[in-house]
């Protein structure tokens, strides 16, 4: 059946009283969320802006995109083919009520070395974006999504990694702090494809994002990184799913976050699913999370499911902690004042995952944005 025709999929068929995660194209296939819910119990539903709700949208996402002349971009029309299915009643209200999005394609057996740069501006009331990449296969690219505005909204993203092609996503969420976004990824991936992909979190008061991998065909690989830093009451949520459907594919995972600031909220519930077909699976999941005071909170929630013995590696952590009085006294003892010593502890947490990243100009972007967010931080300790 194409994937055109699939309204309705169950995702994890559960055999206790939960009811079954499914995917779907349609809001009303998911309830209104309550805040019972496994999925929303930690989310403060009454700061979501009504993008749960039946809300209609009075607003548009605008999209542009900056990139050489190999790469094809264009507006995103309701004629296009999408399969993008989602996990939740927003995704689908997104997917189903969406009146602007861009789609992007990368020829096969291109090497693009520049960064192809797609920007999405909201703007007040509530809105609905959808962007669609597709990866041709034999391809390596470096693509950038940065999220600015205000407002309301809830923008989809699918990806397509064609076989053996090479992406790495990079997406800035930097809005204003009055916003509320909620962004779902669908990375579909190609057999001997490796696909990339690190969201860096510093803006906007509410943010929900939800990563979802799945490969297309055995072989493939996929890592999802992620770094956030909530302050002054920020909510920062990251729900990742790697759905291993096939055989011999490898993932990876590795989310670090900070918080700081009365009611500052940040979760991170990481879910791996090795289906009994999957042999060969190579996976880990790791969260790390740094508070820097008393009135931060973290909530961290790794889960493995697993169908079949016949697999290589499966693996989660999560570390939850405060700064390290005795590795701050060390550099102080070197004659380092105590601000700049809280500033070098928290760019070393960050550092080594933006050095995935090879690409210096994307790789100078995000450290530049996290030193500003950092100071911002230092600076309401004092």
């Amino acid at each position: 059946m194409s994937a055109g025709l699939v309204e309705r999929e169950i995702l994890v068929k559960n055999l206790d009283a939960r009811p079954d995660r499914i995917l779907s194209r349609k809001a009303s296939d998911f309830a209104i969320p309550t805040g019972r819910e496994e999925e929303w119990r930690f989310a403060p539903l009454a700061r979501f802006g009504e993008l749960h709700t039946d809300a209609p949208a009075d607003s548009k996402v605008l999209f542009s995109a900056r990139h050489s002349n190999e790469v094809n971009s264009r507006a995103l029309s309701r004629e296009d083919q999408t399969s993008f299915m989602s996990l939740d009643r927003i995704g689908a209200r997104a997917i189903e009520s969406w009146d602007s999005g861009i789609i992007l394609e990368i020829p096969q057996s291109s090497e693009i070395a520049a960064p192809i740069y797609l920007d999405v501006l909201t703007t007040k009331g509530i809105s609905f974006g959808h962007i669609v990449i597709r990866v041709g296969a034999n391809s390596k690219s470096t693509v950038v999504i940065g999220h600015q505005g205000t407002g309301n909204a809830a923008v989809t993203v699918e990806v397509h990694a064609e076989n053996a092609a090479q992406l790495d996503l990079v997406t800035l969420f930097d809005s204003e702090r009055d916003a509320v976004l909620v962004s779902e990824h669908e990375l579909n991936i190609g057999k001997d494809a490796k696909v990339r992909t690190l969201a860096v979190q510093l803006g906007a008061d509410v943010l929900r994002f939800t990563p979802r991998a799945k490969f297309t065909q055995d072989h493939g690989s996929v890592e999802i990184f992620g770094g956030f830093l909530a302050s002054g009451g920020q909510y920062i949520e990251n729900r990742v799913l790697v759905d291993h459907n096939q055989p011999n594919c490898v993932s990876n995972v590795l989310f670090r976050g900070g918080g700081h600031g009365e009611n500052s909220h940040t979760v991170w519930v990481g879910d791996v699913l090795i289906r009994e077909n999957a042999s060969g699976t190579d996976t880990y999941e790791m969260n790390r999370n740094l508070l820097l005071d008393a009135g931060a909170r973290a909530d961290s929630v790794p889960n493995l499911e697993i169908e079949t013995g016949d697999i290589l590696r499966a693996g989660h952590a999560s570390v939850t902690g405060r700064l390290d009085d005795d590795q701050l006294f060390y550099i102080q003892s070197r004659g380092i004042d105590a601000a700049t010593a809280k500033r070098l502890v928290i760019e070393g947490f960050f550092a080594d995952m933006f050095g995935e990243f090879k690409n210096p100009e994307v790789a100078e972007l995000l450290a530049k944005r996290l030193e500003e967010t950092i100071s911002l931080a230092l600076v309401a300790q004092l």
